[in-house]
């Protein structure tokens, strides 16, 4: 059985290679793209990668260049793509022996190339940076399918990746909903392109963009790999084959089965009718507890043996 501090290290290294990527593509989508920066509320977007708080004791105003810096750089920020990918090298460290060789060095080596771009990416070359982050990020995934073990230490790995992208689609959904042009279909399409999602939701839709259905294909479609519904049934396949059962069902496991018993049987009516921003901030809630359940599980297991 995998020590807890190394299980605890395979997840979150695997969950801050996820957010570096999740806030790379909440930034495309709010700043980069056409028309994006327009009209933008800038406090709920900050609040999707760190503190509003925190954010004004180091900026004096919210506008795309301070989130831009705050979302991308700040050392100030420990959810910042550099931050996040410092503390990926860091949990990739503790548990170097673990890892295949190539894995590790391709972490180093992307820590040490965004180090390189501070202070050197401005307007025109953003969105190539932003594209830079994207590939890296499913380069290290890739690796993971193809070299890593598939016992416990991939499950491990694969359950920080769906914890995390979960919660960053919701977040993403919950911020774009608050936005001014929320209610314009230029918009979603936008909306869907940072998520990689245009050409499978035209699959099914067709031409058919509406806030309803990006809304729905973004938290209930089964097959697109960063839908809720998608996420929380790989975390919980990971956590099956992760986590000992020794006395029953593990608490975690039982948490994610309610969870994506509701996102099956809710229908989008009933999601409008609760509202779109308390179904999302419901889900964020309740995806962290099962993070939080995860840490006081694999603990009390290393306590107990």
């Amino acid at each position: 059985m995998i020590n807890s501090r190394h299980a605890d290290n395979l997840i979150w290294m695997s969950r801050f290679i996820e957010r570096a990527e999740n806030n790379a593509r909440i930034l495309d989508v709010n700043i980069i793209r056409p028309f994006a920066g327009e009209g933008v509320l800038w406090e709920p977007l900050v609040a999707v990668a760190g503190n509003v708080e925190d954010f004004y004791r180091h900026y004096s105003v919210a506008d795309a260049a301070t989130v831009f810096q705050y979302f991308t750089f700040s050392q100030m920020n420990l959810n910042s793509i550099y931050m996040c990918l410092r503390q990926a090298r860091e949990n990739a460290s503790a548990v170097r022996e673990r890892l295949p060789r190539e894995f590790y060095e391709e972490i180093n080596s992307f820590c040490l190339v965004v180090r390189a771009c501070i202070n050197k990416v401005n307007e025109k070359s953003a969105y190539a940076f932003l594209n830079l982050i994207k590939r890296r990020s499913f380069m290290l995934q890739g690796m993971i399918e193809a070299i890593m073990s598939h016992g416990e230490d991939g499950a491990f790995l694969r359950l920080g990746r769906y914890l995390e992208r979960a919660d960053k689609t919701a977040r993403l959904l919950d911020v774009v909903y608050l936005q001014p042009r929320s209610d314009q279909e230029d918009f979603w399409l936008q909306v869907l392109e940072s998520v990689s999602a245009y050409e499978a939701y035209r699959s099914i839709w067709g031409g058919q963009i509406t806030q309803r259905e990006v809304t729905s294909y973004l938290i209930q479609q089964a097959e697109f790999p960063r839908s809720l519904i998608f996420c929380v049934r790989q975390a919980l396949a990971a956590a099956r084959c992760a986590l000992p059962n020794r006395k029953g069902v593990p608490e975690p496991i039982c948490l994610m089965e309610r969870l994506e018993m509701r996102l099956r049987h809710i229908t989008v009516e009933e999601m409008e009718n609760r509202g779109i921003h308390q179904f999302l901030l419901d889900f964020i809630v309740e995806n962290n507890g099962v993070g939080n359940e995860i840490n006081r599980f694999l603990f009390a297991e290393e306590e107990a043996l």
